[in-house]
């Protein structure tokens, strides 16, 4: 039996700084499925969220692979995956999630245990509703201060990233506020400029500002490995790939998964290598050396070149579909010649 969706009130507005499209998300489970109609009902009537429902914990546990929530409300006992079970999954996969524990009779030290193990709150069946209620709005309280906070070390972050460069020239202003409309989003970005201009840094600021910092930005100094060798470190191998491959590697791009990765002085890419990564820019996935199947990647992709990547793509160097899917948005350094009122500045932060 599936139970429909019950629509949210559309005229009760989302909290302060929650947006419509970033209401919190809550799932339901029970193996009663009367009684999980009934939680749908009370919870979609008074709380402001998005709702799904399962009968159970195995198809919950499945549904957080496409639909990751805020808070989940399950029963303790159920057949095929247990509350407790699954509190345990839940908070391996991410401890921010919480984790209100339904108990019948008989079940309140199971609850209890399941507090100890770092669920939110439990509440003995049968409850009063607006009891169920309050807990889950109590919870969505936290997340929203919690989005609040995240928002505001965000800025904070920000702030302290753009500090990094120093001057005040217009040209390197222009950048910053281009860094800072870019930072928080998954496009790929071409960072030019000169040696020396500060490309590494300006990549490593757009990851700092971004949503993706919490994991370490992968660095990949394109010339500086030979290209057997690059393209190993990059995309990784199985085990028995080739001769000496004794035990698996994982590759770059899956250490850096959930995060971003800086292809550096890409222009030096050899273009056997231009062809594998324009199909995980295209297609979101790798082929490591020896896999029969693809493995797909989340990479935010930055690159940088001090090259004239237009002359290579006309000496037939570099792939221009490549090259059109790293320049989806140019950032350019400014050269010190750009910059001339800054030389003070930098004379004073340098000598």
């Amino acid at each position: 039996m599936t139970i429909q969706d019950v629509p949210i009130d559309a005229s009760r507005q989302a909290p302060p700084g929650v947006g419509p499209d970033d209401l919190p998300r809550v799932i339901l489970i029970d193996d009663d499925t009367d009684m999980l109609a009934m939680l749908r009902v009370v919870v979609g009537r008074k709380c402001d969220c998005e709702i799904r429902t399962a009968e159970s914990g195995a198809i919950a546990w499945e549904l957080f692979k496409t639909w990751r929530p805020d808070i989940i409300v399950t029963d303790i006992k159920m057949p095929d995956l247990s509350g407790l079970d699954l509190l345990n999954k839940v908070k391996q996969l991410d401890p921010s999630i919480s984790v209100i524990m339904m108990t019948g009779y008989g079940t309140v030290e199971m609850a209890v245990d399941a507090l100890k193990q770092g669920a939110y709150d439990f509440i003995e069946k049968p409850f009063d509703n607006d009891h169920l209620v309050l807990t889950i709005q109590r919870c969505l309280e936290r997340i929203k201060l919690l989005r609040e906070n995240q928002t505001l070390q965000q800025k904070i972050d920000s702030r302290a990233a753009s500090r990094k460069f120093i001057g005040q020239s217009p040209k390197l202003k222009q950048v910053l506020e281009l860094m800072g409309k870019i930072a928080d989003t998954d496009v790929t970005v071409l960072i030019r400029g000169e040696s020396g201009t500060g490309k590494e840094l300006a990549a490593r600021v757009l990851h700092q500002m971004s949503g993706r910092s919490g994991r370490a930005l992968v660095a990949v100094n394109c010339p500086a490995l030979p290209e057997h060798i690059l393209e190993s470190e990059l995309f990784g191998y199985a085990k028995g790939a080739f001769t000496g491959a004794t035990s698996k590697k994982k590759g770059l791009f899956l250490e850096a998964d959930g995060s971003t990765i800086l292809l550096d002085e890409i222009g030096d890419l050899p273009i056997e290598l231009q062809t594998k990564l324009l199909r995980v820019l295209q297609e979101k996935e790798i082929m490591p050396l020896g896999h029969t199947r693809p493995i797909k990647v989340d990479v935010r992709v930055l690159a940088s070149t001090n090259q004239d990547l237009e002359e290579k793509i006309r000496q037939g160097l570099f792939r221009e579909d490549l090259y059109y899917r790293l320049n989806v948005v140019s950032v350019t350094m400014p050269s010190l010649n750009d910059m001339t009122e800054d030389i003070p500045l930098l004379a004073r932060h340098f000598l």
